[in-house]
Order: C-alpha cells, then structure tokens, then sequence
C-alpha cells in the first residue's frame, strides 16, 4: 500500500510541476498583441482552470503521507532528513500562496501572494528532486 501512495505521490508532483510550468509560460510569455494592447492568450483561462483542479491531488497525496510517512520519519527516525523537513515547509508556503492567489482581490496582498507562490514553486521542485532522488 505504502508504494502506491508513494507512486501517487510522485505522479501528483510531477504532473503538478509539469502544469504548473507550462501555466506559467502561457501567462508570462505567450500574451497577444490586441487594438488595444496585451492581453492574455486564449488557452490562459482552461490551463489555469485545470492547474487549480489538478494540484489538490498533491495536497490529497501529502495527507495521505502525512502520519504514515512525514510525521512517523519525524519522530522515529534517528536521522532527520533535512530535504523532508526544508520539503513540507516549502510545499506549505506554495499550498497557502495558491489559495491566496485564488482568494485575495487587493492588489498588494495579491501580488505578494503570487511572489510567493512563484519562488516557493520553484524552490518546491528543486527540493522534491532532492527529497526524491537521494534516498
């Protein structure tokens, strides 16, 4: 059972990751020219859509790990892996910023949230490839 969460987990990362860049190249370099200036490409809206329905399943794969696996390492590990522990604080800050994104109007406090989510995404994949590979 462990091994299926694990490949859930893993699937719901990369796929997450995967979206997540491919939102971003459309958003920030793939805007169109129009009478009356920039404007967002046509696709913006569905791949955003489906970046917000397809990123809870990470959320959904982090419960799954969170006894079994984040908090049991935690506590009854003798060596305390540092990438896990750097892992959910990062993936925490990302979860938080997303929600933010979707649920703050005023333009400051969305605009921090959308810094945050950017670096925090970014350093969420350098630290999952980490997390991932060094076991």
């Amino acid at each position: 059972m462990k091994n299926k969460i694990y490949k859930f987990t893993h699937i719901a990362a990369y796929l997450t990751v995967l979206h997540g860049l491919i939102y971003f190249i459309v958003k920030y370099y793939m805007q169109v020219e129009s009478p009356y200036g920039e404007r967002p490409h046509w696709s913006q809206g569905y791949i955003q859509s489906i970046h917000i329905f397809l990123s809870p399943l990470l959320v959904f794969a982090i419960g799954m790990l969170w006894k079994d696996h984040i908090v049991m390492k935690f506590k009854h590990s003798a060596r305390k892996r540092g990438s896990g522990i750097t892992l959910f604080i990062i993936c925490a800050v990302m979860i938080f910023s997303g929600y933010g994104i979707q649920s703050f109007y005023e333009e400051t406090t969305k605009a921090v949230q959308t810094w945050a989510h950017l670096i925090s995404s970014f350093l969420f994949v350098v630290a999952y490839a980490v997390h991932h590979f060094r076991k």
